[in-house]
């Protein structure tokens, strides 16, 4: 069960014990994909529902707090005004605060725990550039050397202007995988693909090694990005 729908919250059976339960189902598998360093899309999701928890008990405080306020007294101590609140959460509410208050420092925990992997990933991944770079190296390729094949992945990158978050990101499209040896190195496969792609003619090339057999698409990929946005100082 790798994935919590989105409105899991509101769908199938509103109850807390089993929201708990599907929760927890969800997160024992999130923690054996993480073991197995399968991050994304993982990580990001668990931040989607961490953020989606938040902003829901956030605005179920501000619209309480809207309403109006009987007053009861004078705190003589600190001569501050009293309040009691007007309106009192009915039971559908009292069950929606047990599952945030229950959902939410998990999915911080399980959060902090990948974010953990990702960075003992990044630590043991390094890029290297492969042959002379252009001025402009916005665009080009990234060639992941698998750990313990002689086979190269090659992604096409292009850094992008701005996501949904306004930040800098970095698209790429898997190309190919191929073998590389004696006869074939990876200076040699830049200049194969300059020559089959004109619109690239010194495309800006990137050697991606890592000392671990990480997944490709789950935590090789993702770390990548982020190290290529801040060599290029835009992270």
């Amino acid at each position: 069960m790798t994935d919590l729908q989105k409105n899991w919250l509101t769908e199938g059976i509103f109850d807390f014990e089993y929201k708990k339960y599907v929760l927890m189902a969800y997160l024992q598998d999130i923690d054996n994909q993480f073991t197995q360093n399968r991050l994304f899309p993982h990580l990001k999701n668990l931040k989607f529902h961490f953020d989606s928890c938040i902003s829901i008990k956030t605005k179920k405080k501000q619209i309480k707090t809207a309403f109006p306020k009987n007053l009861t007294g004078i705190d003589v101590a600190t001569w501050k005004l009293r309040y009691e609140e007007t309106v009192q959460d009915d039971p559908y509410l009292d069950e929606l605060n047990y599952i945030l208050d229950f959902a939410i420092p998990r999915f911080s925990r399980s959060i902090d725990e990948g974010m953990e992997r990702f960075s003992e990933v990044e630590e043991n991944v390094k890029i290297s550039p492969v042959g002379i770079m252009p001025l402009w190296a916005e665009e080009g390729y990234l060639l992941f050397l698998h750990t313990f094949q002689p086979v190269v992945s090659v992604f096409e990158y292009q850094l992008a202007l701005y996501d949904e978050m306004r930040e800098r990101y970095m698209k790429t499209q898997y190309k190919e995988t191929v073998r590389i040896g004696l006869g074939s190195t990876v200076s040699q496969l830049k200049v194969e693909l300059t020559r089959r792609n004109k619109s690239l003619p010194n495309p800006a090339t990137y050697v991606v090694e890592s000392k671990f057999d990480y997944p490709l698409h789950e935590a090789l990929l993702p770390v990548a990005k982020k190290l290529m946005l801040k060599q290029m100082n835009v992270a």
